[in-house]
């Protein structure tokens, strides 16, 4: 009778536990679903922001054709480093284009990138080619601005 009392004990504990873990899980999922987590690019806006600093939009490669806001002197591009195509990435035959949201500094180089579109296996060449890119800087008014744009890198096996 005594084992029967333990084992019963034991199987209402677990349970317990089981039901608290279920609901610690909905609460961490809930709250995770509805926060975005941020990648560097905005986490450096909202920073920027919140010390009111003024970052513009622009178009920063192939910008030929493109408009300029009005009073905006775009940078142009210095450097463009190409990524390196990882080895893993041409053993699976991963290609497409890379996208890479930046954040260029006042003096032209860029402070925070992030991918945002792309294959996986890319993403990490793109984004060490991006960081190390070199704008000219641009200008709002005469004054320079910080500036937020899209890199692409396109990857073709050959």
């Amino acid at each position: 009778m005594r084992k029967l009392f333990v084992i019963a004990s034991l199987l209402i504990c677990l349970t317990s536990v089981n039901a608290i873990a279920q609901e610690k899980l909905t609460t961490q999922t809930t709250a995770t679903a509805t926060e975005q987590p941020k990648n560097a690019v905005d986490q450096a806006l909202a920073e920027a922001k919140h010390r009111g600093e003024t970052i513009i939009g622009s178009c920063l490669v192939d910008c030929e054709g493109v408009a300029a806001a009005q009073g905006v002197d775009s940078g142009r591009v210095l450097e463009l480093p190409k990524p390196v195509y990882p080895p893993i990435a041409m053993a699976a035959h991963a290609s497409g284009t890379v996208e890479v949201k930046v954040i260029v500094d006042l003096d032209g180089s860029v402070i925070a990138a992030a991918s945002i579109s792309g294959h996986p296996l890319l993403q990490a060449a793109a984004l060490n080619a991006a960081r190390n890119a070199r704008f000219s800087p641009t200008k709002l008014n005469g004054e320079p601005v910080k500036v937020v744009g899209v890199i692409q890198y396109n990857f073709v096996i050959q």
